[in-house]
């Protein structure tokens, strides 16, 4: 038997990922199907799969889950915001995304994410508040409302911290630490379930310690981070916004840029839209340089260099009535 989960026949819920979670013990997150899983598939090897039997479960249950993604956003506007995973709760970016997403959600996009932590929480918390459960700046409070040390910043940079190395074993104090991370996003949960605006987490297991946001209302959660990547800005077809972010963040700015160079997702360039707050984008990167010289002048038409909320949600409606 490989342990792997058999091919989903709906995309995952935060219930399902979370089934056991309890507030009052810390180490049950250690016991949810999504920890489990991750544990279970970082013994058969994350970016290698130690048998071919692995690698074919694997493979079988990401292709049920693109399929099941792709059925999910077939008559929607999807729209994807990206950036770094590092970004914290008290930040002015984290509510800047989360108030973004709450305005495109409003206008009927469908709001995607890599489903962890940062701007990409951020940006299920601002679709979740679009059902009208919850004011944003409530949801804000309750993020923040936890000591900043153990609530503000995600906690871990290293998997290898939530692991004995000797025995393989958890190790209960960073379980703790991760459980105490989690609470305030199940509180917000919690408030806004019965009428949770629509979300889409894109997460992978290589990338386990990073937890699913239980913000989101729907996860498209895989096992090969390619597949999950390519898919991600793939499926994005109304547009991209990308936060300020690290390494991940260019990877996937540069990744996004070659399939709207060679249109190789549908016929037309997904818009590309930059939050280019103090220049991030333009000056402390050069992001702009490259991407105006890589692209001709009517594909530039569809780069954006923002530095407010109301300008990105203007920049993706306008496109979307072009379509």
């Amino acid at each position: 038997m490989s342990d792997v989960p058999p091919p989903p026949d709906r995309l995952y819920t935060a219930d399902d990922l979370y089934a056991g979670w309890d507030e009052d013990d810390p180490m049950s997150t250690a016991r949810t199907f999504d920890f489990v899983t991750y544990r279970t598939a970082r013994t058969q090897g994350t970016r290698t799969p130690s048998t071919r039997e692995v690698a074919e479960a694997r493979a079988a249950h990401d292709v049920s889950v693109t399929w099941l993604l792709d059925e999910a956003i077939r008559d929607a506007q999807p729209v994807a915001i990206m950036g770094g995973h590092d970004l914290t709760r008290s930040s002015n970016e984290y509510a800047m995304i989360a108030e973004l997403s709450l305005r495109l959600a409003g206008n009927g996009f469908t709001m995607l994410s890599g489903g962890g932590p940062g701007a990409m929480e951020a940006t299920h918390l601002g679709a979740r508040c679009a059902g009208g459960d919850l004011a944003l700046d409530d949801a804000l409070a309750m993020m923040r409302a936890g000591p900043p040390d153990t609530t503000d910043a995600f906690p871990f940079r290293r998997a290898e911290v939530l692991f004995d190395d000797a025995t393989g074993d958890v190790v209960p104090a960073e379980i703790a630490r991760l459980h105490a991370w989690q609470a305030p996003a199940f509180d917000v949960a919690a408030r806004t379930a019965a009428n949770p605006g629509a979300s889409i987490g894109i997460p992978t297991w290589l990338y386990g310690h990073e937890p699913p946001t239980p913000l989101a209302t729907s996860h498209a959660k895989y096992f090969e981070n390619s597949v999950r990547e390519d898919g991600l800005l793939a499926v994005a077809t109304a547009g991209v916004v990308f936060a300020p972010g690290k390494a991940g963040t260019l990877q996937e700015i540069f990744q996004d840029a070659a399939q709207n160079y060679y249109t190789t997702v549908g016929d037309r360039f997904s818009p590309m839209v930059f939050l280019d707050i103090d220049g991030y984008w333009s000056t402390d990167y050069q992001v702009r340089a490259v991407l105006e010289r890589l692209f001709t002048d009517d594909q530039e038409l569809n780069l954006s260099w923002v530095t407010t909320p109301d300008e990105a949600v203007d920049v993706l409606t306008t496109q979307a009535h072009k379509h």
